[in-house]
């Protein structure tokens, strides 16, 4: 667990910072922009004519608390909520809380996108060739620079969409199911990892919801000595050097897990990719869980036993 510091903010400074978020009701943007490299909470904006996806709970629960300087644009989804950096135009982490009733459903990503009546993406809006390729979409709530679908063809290093949340835990809604498949949900991914050792981790947090009925899941791009070193398109869209993903279970005796999976082609699994939730904190600055009792908290990130959760 990192240490939290108390922080004295004037009431001048936090009416100006609410009145910003407030602004922007579309993408319900939460900026947390300081001059220190201090963890600082993520927000979850009180805005009555723009009603919240995400409970307080779960907000509070899922949103890690991040560096000051990491640009962070945080938009809710139906099925996950997202961290979108503008520099790397990847997400930070993307997070969701997986229940047992969320792990099937009747809408398949064979089935994106999804329209309704009136010829709009369901949870999505009006699309066309210039927001719409294939099964993706252009994220237009991404403030500028962003992922754009010309970046992905042909790409220099022939990475994949790699979804951080996966679209067969959106499987329970259309809109959540085409809304998965937002640039700002995806990062580049080696096409190996994507369809191996990535996906049999997702199955396995899919036996996990169903086993003890929910899991908490944050996920996301790790960059070596957090230096983005290769790019694709012209929009220079990062490429993680490895993915992380942390999973917590609350029945019965909390417990928590994290894993680091490398971007590459190479053999791996669950007890090679196995990390402590400290570990992964030290690797991407993030403060997870902290909502959670603090001495619960330490007990569960400083251990990583993989039979805990077979």
């Amino acid at each position: 667990m990192i240490k939290r510091r108390i922080y004295i903010i004037l009431l001048c400074s936090l009416t100006l910072t609410f009145s910003a978020c407030a602004r922007d009701r579309r993408s319900r943007l939460r900026h947390i922009q300081t001059d220190d490299t201090e963890l600082v909470p993520n927000e979850q904006v009180n805005d009555s004519s723009y009603p919240e996806i995400w409970s307080q709970e779960d907000f509070d629960l899922l949103a890690p608390a991040m560096p000051g300087y990491m640009p962070s644009q945080v938009l809710e989804r139906i099925g996950y909520i997202t961290s979108y950096n503008h520099e790397t135009k990847c997400p930070n982490w993307v997070a969701w809380h997986l229940t047992a009733e969320h792990t099937d459903g009747d809408f398949s990503r064979k089935g994106v996108p999804y329209y309704d009546d009136y010829g709009n993406a369901i949870g999505i809006g009006q699309v066309s060739s210039e927001n719409l390729r294939g099964d993706y979409f252009l994220d237009r709530d991404a403030e500028e620079p962003r992922q754009l679908l010309s970046d992905w063809p042909n790409n220099e290093y022939h990475m994949t969409h790699g979804h951080i949340c996966p679209a067969a835990d959106n499987r329970w809604s259309k809109a959540a199911m085409n809304q998965s498949f937002l640039l700002t949900n995806m990062c580049p991914q080696d096409g190996a990892l994507n369809g191996g050792a990535w996906q049999k981790l997702e199955d396995k947090c899919r036996i996990w919801a169903n086993r003890w009925g929910d899991v908490y899941i944050i996920g996301g791009p790790l960059y070596a000595n957090g230096n983005v070193s290769r790019t694709i398109g012209e929009s220079k869209v990062a490429v993680p050097d490895a993915f992380f993903k942390v999973i917590l279970c609350v029945k019965g005796d909390p417990k928590a897990i994290g894993f680091v999976y490398k971007n590459d082609a190479s053999s791996q699994s669950l007890s090679t990719s196995c990390r402590s939730v400290d570990r992964i904190e030290e690797l991407t600055r993030f403060d997870f869980f902290t909502s959670l009792d603090d001495d619960i908290e330490e007990t569960i990130e400083s251990q990583c036993d993989i039979n805990d959760w077979k």
